[in-house]
């Protein structure tokens, strides 16, 4: 009989056996580990940093929580087992594990092609601090452009893309990615593929499945899940884990004990958590537009990763590759008032049940102006290149009843309303 994997994710990384039936895994906040003999500890040291030549270590061993750690180890099994990757790590930061994936799987033989929309965090990476590394560094306006790609231009290390994109939405083909890069990879150049699948995974899409090499999460979103937690990781095909694994020991970035402790704890509810999150932002959605891409309310533009209302605005391709891609199009969205700043300054105070605060995917409903937030370090002119715009403002649905959301949305309306009214009438 096939297990389902949300069946599978709950259990893994432990046996109560192990720890006295304790049904709940155990925090270790150890700091070293004692070796049985200095044989087995002198083969943990020597594979731990490469040495040739090394015996191979007994199985389970930890050697020092910057090398690993029994609850950390928890952790990322789970993980693993929600994305079926070869191995996943988990760090500190979102930021941590992107920086790092990045450092150790570019070069400047490794160039990193991206295309965008990107997160802030990870655009000053891109734009100031690889390239100042050496690294080449090229920005793609769709990955349609590989299908141009002339010997002259070379081959990248690495493509990465956000999908659904930070804030609008937009929606990007993996497959086309993952595709063109193993046509073109060859045994002395690898061409590695990275998804940062914050806003939909691991539930929602499933970007290792359609051929990519790694997952990127702010694992402080859906995964941590509850706002009480700080964390990032990397899953993925076991090769450029082990370059992932790699750098992060010497970088120091990996998840605490606690951290880890917690993660694995809010991984046994994501499911469930997830789904709810899901069924309120399609009925909110469905609220505030008439139809499919027909807003109400003064809204100029809303931007969504859902298939239906990415057909109901004309865009008919990223639809196809919503439905090709995605179980659907998540709890996130984004809304361009008219009036600019001062409308969506207007909507964001008048909010009432939705927090006005950065981050996503949480137990709570949460509301941003990620042109002054999250974006405050972008360009303007690569802001609004991607449609981030003084009036937009980004919503993460959490847990609420989705009426008590509904409302509080409407009554934010209309008071943004009132700084445009002049010019438009209000619904």
């Amino acid at each position: 009989m096939n297990t389902h994997l949300e069946t599978k994710a709950l259990f893994a990384g432990y046996n109560p056996a192990d720890n006295h039936g304790a049904v709940k895994p155990p925090m270790h906040p150890a700091s070293t580990f004692v070796f049985p003999s200095a044989a087995v500890g002198a083969a943990h040291m020597e594979t731990s940093y490469g040495v040739e030549g090394a015996e191979t270590p007994p199985e389970g061993g930890f050697i020092y929580s910057r090398l690993g750690n029994p609850t950390l180890s928890v952790a990322e099994t789970r993980l693993a087992a929600w994305d079926e990757s070869d191995a996943a790590a988990f760090f500190a930061r979102g930021m941590a594990a992107i920086s790092t994936m990045l450092f150790a799987l570019t070069g400047p033989d490794k160039p990193l092609w991206y295309v965008g929309p990107l997160y802030g965090g990870t655009q000053h990476i891109v734009d100031d601090i690889l390239p100042s590394m050496g690294v080449s560094v090229k920005s793609m306006e769709h990955l349609d452009d590989l299908a141009s790609v002339t010997e002259a231009d070379g081959l990248p290390g690495m493509i990465y893309l956000e999908t659904p994109a930070n804030p609008t939405l937009q929606v990007h083909s993996i497959k086309t990615a993952a595709d063109w890069a193993k046509r073109n990879s060859s045994k002395d150049h690898r061409i590695i593929v990275a998804v940062d699948n914050t806003f939909l995974g691991p539930i929602i899409q499933r970007p290792l499945e359609l051929g990519a090499d790694l997952n990127v999460y702010s694992a402080t979103k859906y995964i941590g899940g509850h706002s009480d937690l700080i964390a990032g990781a990397v899953s993925g095909e076991a090769l450029a884990m082990a370059k992932v694994f790699e750098y992060r020991t010497f970088f120091g970035g990996m998840a605490d004990p606690y951290t880890s402790w917690m993660l694995s704890r809010s991984m046994e509810t994501l499911q469930v958590r997830v789904d709810r999150q899901i069924s309120s932002a399609r009925l909110i959605l469905d609220h505030i537009q008439e139809a499919p891409g027909t807003p109400v309310f003064g809204i100029n533009k809303i931007y969504s990763a859902w298939a239906e209302d990415l057909e109901g605005s004309g865009d008919v391709r990223s639809a196809e590759i919503a439905k090709e891609q995605q179980a659907n199009g998540g709890a996130m969205f984004a809304m361009e008032l008219p009036g600019g700043r001062p409308a969506a300054f207007a909507f964001l105070d008048a909010l009432n049940h939705i927090q006005l605060a950065v981050s996503l995917g949480s137990t709570e409903s949460l509301a941003e102006h990620p042109a002054s937030m999250t974006h405050a370090g972008v360009s303007v002119e690569e802001k609004l290149k991607h449609g981030i715009t003084e009036g937009l403002v980004r919503i993460s649905i959490g847990l609420e009843h989705p009426e008590d959301l509904i409302a509080d949305i409407d009554q934010a309306l209309q008071a943004a309303c009132k700084v445009y009214e002049e010019t438009l009438e209000c619904v």
